[in-house]
């Protein structure tokens, strides 16, 4: 015999199966869908066929799903553990079965359109980039709900595609000139920052890389993009080493004896550091700032899109498109010195 009853906003479903008593959160419906539940269980109980599919509470999931993440990335732990706990209010209390494409449609809809403060630029912006991260972690998470059959039989953000950036800016890189501020003998952290500058390594692939990754005779590193925030493509990809970075990592080598290439440290600490380095040599932008240089570089010494692709691990030729500017600008430079 199945029974239902409502604890606070919630109700619960109760059954005996093999002697034992059990006990199924429903979540925040109505008492004719608990009814419904009920009778389905009846049936399962009586026929012995499966037809009631329990769906645990979205945000019970998701504390299941922080546990597995944390154990897995823990580098990239920190900012998914934020956005699961401060921007998916519209879904807690819900079952996930109950979650539709709609309601995730709304949500995007509302996250895209709120409003923040650049603290660089003293002005209000559309949190478009910011939603977009979001809408990948909640796509993870209907994700891993799926492959552990935890009542889901496919992500109710499957098709919900990411924001338009409408405020499209050029990314933010280092001139040469600005990069041998930073590669100073002054400047503590100055072969790291060269070795990004000349690899185009993210934040947490560069937190990630060991030294048997690294192969100094034939020239070349390996990297795994990691996103969530791992690469965001999830691959393995070989970046070629230039004669600078392979002077960085000489350097690094000489009083390293760890694994990893880099010293030990959180990703927000690494951050900083460049920040401190970068305001007191009096340059903008943020640690990123490395990885856009590689890549504008890159284009303006001629190298393809597809492959400038290929070396910065862009799971969408787009991404890469954002540096297509400087080829065309590069190129004009390039025609004015022509005079036949």
């Amino acid at each position: 015999m199945a029974t239902v009853n409502k604890r606070g906003d919630s109700w619960q479903l109760n059954w005996s199966e093999n002697g034992r008593q059990r006990r199924e959160s429903l979540g925040q419906i109505t008492a004719e869908q608990a009814e419904t539940c009920r009778l389905a269980k009846e049936f399962e109980l009586q026929s012995g066929k499966r037809l009631f599919v329990a769906s645990p509470l979205f945000d019970e999931f998701t504390g299941e799903y922080l546990q597995w993440h944390a154990l897995k990335y823990p580098d990239s732990h920190v900012r998914v553990r934020q956005i699961c706990e401060q921007c998916f209010e519209d879904f807690r209390g819900r079952p996930l079965a109950d979650i539709q494409k709609v309601d995730v449609d709304i949500w995007l809809a509302r996250r895209e359109t709120r409003i923040g403060i650049d603290r660089h630029k003293k002005r209000t912006v559309v949190a478009t980039e910011t939603a977009t991260k979001e809408l990948r972690t909640l796509k993870a998470v209907f994700n891993k709900a799926v492959e552990w059959k935890r009542g889901l039989s496919e992500s109710p953000a499957k098709d919900v595609r990411p924001p338009k950036n409408k405020r499209s800016q050029p990314v933010h890189w280092y001139t040469r000139e600005e990069l041998q501020k930073l590669y100073g003998d002054a400047v503590e952290f100055a072969p790291i920052w060269r070795l990004m500058a000349n690899t185009g390594m993210r934040r947490t692939e560069a937190q990630q890389l060991r030294w048997v990754d690294v192969n100094l005779i034939q020239g070349h590193i390996h990297v795994l993009s990691t996103e969530e925030e791992r690469t965001k493509s999830g691959k393995w990809r070989e970046i070629p080493l230039s004669e600078a970075a392979r002077l960085s990592l000489l350097l690094l080598k000489t009083y390293s004896d760890q694994d990893y290439v880099l010293p030990r440290m959180t990703g927000p600490s690494f951050s900083r550091h460049f920040l401190r380095d970068a305001r007191r040599l009096g340059l903008r932008g943020s640690l990123h700032s490395l990885r856009h240089s590689y890549g504008a570089h890159l284009v303006m010494e001629g190298v393809p899109l597809r492959t400038v692709q290929e070396l910065m691990g862009h799971a969408s030729i787009t991404t890469t498109e954002k540096y297509a500017h400087l080829a065309k600008s590069h190129l004009k430079d390039q025609a004015r010195k022509l005079s036949i």
